[in-house]
């Protein structure tokens, strides 16, 4: 039998494996014992939800065309892999059958959890006069989501088309079903039906980046870096770079949980 190269999906996951190692292995989802625990964790991850929802949005503003008058890209099936991600991610079904963003869903999921959104909702309401540091900077933002969004968003404006999907890629498609499994694990499900839409949205998720999204978005990979070695490598790197700002706002929410205890 011939020996065959690793493909470059896989050099990337062989190459961030320690970096997965240390997600899948935080203390974060055991030290999430009381709802107080989990009001603190929710109130920083939803800046994260929604800073998912921008790095998607970009891609499609890149990738597609979205300007009128209306231009063709080329590119039909990057564009149409966007797109679906996106259908999804923007206007899903709720567990009511309503259709909603999943931010919106995570929103509804602090509501009823008794989690505190003031921090969310005043964050959103300065952004729509301002720019995004002084939304940031001005709103009670609490500083591990701030420095998690700032990140994001220095790679948004600076990166190009292949480092931006290596980052939604690997640093939030790939990782999100295992790390919202061990958060499952953690909470307690009975707790009053309070956490029903909680568990709807992580469950959502769970399916939908591991049956459809991922190997999607990791199809977009492929067509963007091509065999261009410069760009693997550079994703490689975005990839990298994406697990451990996820790691460095877990740190911060369990410096938070502790400091509450």
């Amino acid at each position: 039998m011939s020996w065959l190269p690793k493909s470059n999906i896989l050099k990337i996951l062989d190459e961030t494996q320690p970096e997965r190692d240390a997600l899948q292995n935080h203390d974060i989802y055991h030290s999430i014992n009381r709802i107080e625990d989990l009001h603190t964790f929710m109130e920083n991850h939803v800046f994260a939800v929604w800073d998912f929802m921008s790095i998607i949005k970009s891609l499609q503003k890149r990738l597609t065309c979205v300007e009128v008058p209306w231009i063709p890209t080329g590119m039909g099936s990057t564009t149409r892999l966007v797109n679906e991600i996106i259908l999804e991610e923007e206007s899903d079904k709720d567990m009511y059958g309503e259709f909603v963003s999943h931010f919106e869903m995570y929103c509804h999921a602090m509501n009823q959890a008794g989690a505190n959104t003031k921090s969310i909702d005043q964050f959103l309401l300065k952004l729509e006069s301002t720019s995004l540091s002084e939304a940031l900077n001005k709103s009670s933002v609490p500083d591990a989501a701030k420095m998690f969004v700032q990140d994001t968003f220095d790679k948004l404006n600076d990166s190009p088309n292949h480092v931006i999907a290596a980052m939604f890629t690997f640093g939030r498609e790939e990782v999100i079903p295992d790390m919202f499994r061990l958060i499952i694990k953690t909470i307690d499900k009975d707790l009053n039906g309070n956490l029903k839409n909680f568990i709807y949205y992580l469950d959502r998720h769970i399916g939908l980046d591991e049956d459809e999204h991922t190997p999607l978005a990791l199809k977009m990979i492929k067509e963007l870096c091509g065999n261009n070695k410069l760009k693997w490598e550079e994703s490689t790197n975005a990839a990298k770079h994406s697990m451990n700002a996820r790691i460095q706002l877990w740190d911060g929410i369990l410096s938070q949980i502790k400091l509450n205890h």
